[in-house]
């Protein structure tokens, strides 16, 4: 069970932030589409982007179609612990569901 998580504070959004994962330093950009109620992720590494807006979706592993070699080393995935949602919205993000960081296959 991954129990590590991102923390996104919806107060704050849009905001950008920098964390380490897997030895490597990565900075988030997290934004809120208002008008349809969805959360997007622009990813960067040594002041380049590597993804620009990727959707929160739940039970989805973030960046699973992405092929760059610059990508984390370890998987992201917003999760519901509560069980209970259907979809990732302002409401739940942060309160039932978060985004867990777990190990990689590979």
């Amino acid at each position: 069970m991954m129990d590590e998580y991102i923390d996104i504070d919806k107060n704050e959004i849009p905001y950008a932030f920098e964390m380490e994962l897997a030895g490597e330093i990565f900075e988030f950009e997290v934004n809120y589409n208002h008008a349809h109620d969805f959360f997007t992720l622009d990813l960067f590494k040594n002041g380049g982007a590597l993804v620009v807006g990727e959707k929160l979706v739940l039970n989805r592993p973030l960046f699973q179609n992405r092929t760059s070699i610059e990508l984390p080393k370890v998987q992201i995935i917003p999760k519901d612990r509560a069980n209970s949602a259907t979809r990732i919205t302002y409401d739940n993000l942060n309160e039932t569901v978060f985004l867990y960081v777990g190990e990689t296959d590979g």
